[in-house]
């Protein structure tokens, strides 16, 4: 059975450099939402190495996990790969979102930009801007209006 000093080890290693390369993300542009979500995400492993080492010896002796060798390195290495294999899932997961939502929202738009023609072969859309403008107020509605007259 693999010591509880080992399990906080590498559940140590494994959070630590996910937390490190999500903090790195964070100042990405194109990668900020991903940095912050996966900062939190990178606190899990750090709390289970505090909270419940005991629990989680049973799972590494599953893996055959040898206990002497460097597991703060091999839990720097897991946490890398575990933050580059989130990395893929949720890419993937965004283009599939993007794919089935974005397209109804990209045909709900371009519909109603699309100008459209009326039966006499005027053009819609420049009626509806003229109806909003003689919509808007009169600019000199309230030019009679005297309000606090000091006189």
């Amino acid at each position: 059975m693999i010591s509880i000093e080992a399990t906080q080890t590498f559940f140590s290693g494994l959070g630590i450099a996910f937390c490190i390369l999500s903090f790195i993300a964070v100042f990405i542009p194109s990668k900020t939402k991903f940095g912050i979500i996966s900062l939190c995400l990178g606190n899990v492993p750090l709390w289970s190495a505090i909270v419940m080492p005991k629990s989680l010896a049973p799972v590494m002796d599953l893996f055959h996990v040898n206990q002497s060798a460097n597991l703060f390195v091999a839990g720097c290495i897991a946490g890398a790969a575990c933050l580059v294999l989130w990395y893929f899932v949720t890419s993937k997961i965004m283009v599939f979102i993007r794919q089935k939502f974005g397209s109804d929202s990209k045909d709900k738009t371009e519909h109603s930009e699309s100008s459209e023609v009326s039966g006499n072969g005027e053009d819609v859309s420049e009626n509806k801007l003229s109806d909003t403008k003689s919509e808007s107020a009169n600019p000199h509605l309230f030019d009679n209006l005297k309000v606090n007259d000091k006189e």
